[in-house]
């Protein structure tokens, strides 16, 4: 491999920032450093560079400063949670791009590093926008250079985006079609709708998202107690909320007085409500690191999935590839006809029921308290789990990127 060659990752996303676009953009800047050298171009409070290793460095770039104390917090109460909400919409209203001061900032740095010591290719990763907006006019400097459009969720295509947005990401796309030579994105449906609207662009592939740790979890000893437990690690927002499930729980619990559990809720904000029947049965935790997190999952009997049905596919939905890897069954209350319930049928690792249907819930519920007494929980094969290692996903990458710069 041509250890040489180097890459330019220029990302919103990117640690000490934590969220599920971290864990991509951090698997993406380390897998790739240990066959290219990589120069993180990223969101910072201050603006600095560091050198990770000999073939990893960070440059951060700051934006304005109003927009980073917006950023929610899980120690937020429900009412600090919507006003920073609030807030975070009105501003976008008032600052079409609260970003441009570190989009202008990340092109001048990425431009004087290439200069010095020039990059073979470059990656830019959506939401939000303005990656992929330095990413173009760096192309436009220098079009030479071969450029990878990293996706992790559709662009103009998203259902649930007013018109203004719509037409602007409308003119990105059409950028981006003129400009990339690969594209990436993280579901194959998704995947399938960008090949259709940027015909011009020659690679195309599906990098999916994973796990990113190395703890192997030993086979489970017999339980000792009749105690259920169910697990949710993450936040609650729009419908993607626990409602159902806990009215499901709550008339479950109504005609089978023997069912014992209890609900462990992690890092979620408080904008959720629990019927006063059993409050005392729902434990709300603060956020955890990634690694306490994994062993917590493991520590639960069955963990929970949500995801509501709409027109958008290609939805795998938050911590699905860290819930297999912990080696404990899922709870998916999802969209019956999209990627994540496929992954958790084909793996054999959970239950499923289509996200606001009661009855399925109910149904699924009863076959999981008959599967949990006679300790026959599904869980996905190793081989299966192996194979939803980041490191995995990034070496698809790293063949990619290979195949274009070799052109």
């Amino acid at each position: 491999m041509s250890v040489n060659k180097r890459i330019a990752l220029i990302t919103t996303w990117y640690p000490p920032i934590t969220g599920v676009a971290v864990g991509r953009m951090n698997s993406f800047a380390n897998y790739l450093s240990e066959d290219f050298e990589v120069e993180v171009f990223c969101l910072g409070n201050t603006e600095e560079s560091i050198t990770k290793s000999e073939k990893l460095s960070i440059h951060y770039l700051r934006t304005n400063k109003l927009y980073q104390h917006l950023k929610s917090n899980q120690r937020d109460s429900k009412i600090i949670h919507n006003c920073k909400t609030l807030f975070r919409i009105l501003l976008s209203k008032v600052i079409n791009n609260p970003l441009k001061n570190w989009e202008i900032a990340t092109l001048s740095k990425l431009q004087s590093v290439h200069e010095k010591k020039s990059f073979d290719l470059i990656i830019s990763s959506f939401s939000p926008e303005e990656a992929h907006l330095v990413a173009i006019n760096f192309k436009k400097i220098f079009p030479s250079i071969p450029w990878i459009a990293d996706m992790r969720d559709e662009m103009a295509t998203n259902p649930y985006l007013d018109l203004r947005t719509k037409n602007r990401l409308l003119n990105i796309e059409k950028e981006i079609n003129e400009y990339a030579n690969g594209l990436t994105t993280v579901s194959e449906p998704i995947l399938l709708d960008f090949q259709k609207s940027m015909p011009k662009i020659s690679i195309f592939e599906e990098i999916r998202n994973g796990f990113d740790h190395s703890i192997i979890f030993e086979q489970d000893e017999k339980k000792k107690n009749n105690v259920l437990k169910f697990g949710y690690f993450g936040s609650f927002y729009g419908l993607r909320k626990p409602d159902n499930l806990l009215l499901a729980i709550e008339k479950f619990q109504n005609i089978n007085h023997e069912f014992i559990f209890e609900i462990h809720i992690y890092g979620a904000h408080n904008n959720y409500g629990i019927p006063y029947s059993f409050k005392d049965k729902v434990f709300k935790h603060l956020g955890l690191t990634y690694l306490k997190a994994i062993e917590e999952m493991n520590k639960m009997d069955i963990n929970l999935l949500f995801h509501p049905r709409s027109i958008r596919k290609g939805v795998f939905s938050g911590k699905i590839f860290d819930y297999i890897s912990a080696k404990k069954p899922i709870f998916a209350l999802v969209d019956k006809d999209d990627v994540a319930a496929k992954l958790i049928h084909d793996l054999k690792c959970g239950y499923v029921a289509e996200f606001d249907d009661l009855t399925e819930i109910k149904e699924e519920l009863d076959e999981i308290i008959t599967d949990f007494k006679k300790q026959t929980l599904r869980i996905a094969e190793a081989d299966d789990i192996k194979k939803l290692h980041r490191r995995n996903s990034v070496l698809r990458l790293t063949k990619m990127i290979h195949k274009i710069i070799s052109k």
